[in-house]
């Protein structure tokens, strides 16, 4: 009997030991961040985001013209490919700032190959907001059933991007 009883104990001390570990394990997992696609499927410029001209935005602009290249990495960072007056390109971009954006990252997938980040500063633009329901009604021709779609001016994060 004496033997049973400890054979138990070992049972559920085994059964704890291995609940433990599982735990441990469980809380250790780290999410793994979903990195937003690049994109080549904008095709309103700047002046959708911007009430001034670009070149008053960034100087750097002056005499650039627009190569119609465009694009953007997940919905928060937009691009613009620019040709400048030395005939190099370089990519002007919009990074909404919230708290849950890290431009830095999205910065750096503009340029799939890598690339040079020439000069960034803090402005504001036009940022678009769709505000989505799962369930509703779709009429024929809506572009985004259930959803509201505002826009106003909030904090950017500007600069340009050379790519390699």
């Amino acid at each position: 009997m004496k033997k049973i009883f400890n054979e138990i104990n070992v049972f559920k001390m085994s059964i704890c030991a291995l609940a433990m570990i599982g735990a441990t394990a469980c809380t250790e997992i780290q999410p793994i961040e979903r990195l937003p696609q690049l994109t080549m499927n904008v095709s309103g410029g700047p002046e959708r985001v911007f009430n001034e001209p670009v070149d008053t935005i960034l100087p750097e602009l002056a005499g650039a013209e627009a190569t119609g290249n465009n694009g953007r990495v997940g919905n928060q960072l937009v691009f613009w490919e620019f040709r400048l007056q030395d005939n190099s390109r370089a990519n002007f971009f919009a990074c909404a700032q919230d708290d849950s954006t890290d431009c830095d990252r999205r910065i750096r997938q503009v340029c799939p190959g890598g690339g040079e980040e020439l000069l960034r500063k803090d402005t504001s633009g036009l940022v678009r907001h769709l505000d989505c329901k799962a369930v509703g009604i779709a009429s024929v021709g809506e572009m985004f059933p259930n959803c509201t779609d505002s826009q106003k001016d909030e904090a950017l994060l500007v600069g340009l991007v050379k790519c390699q």
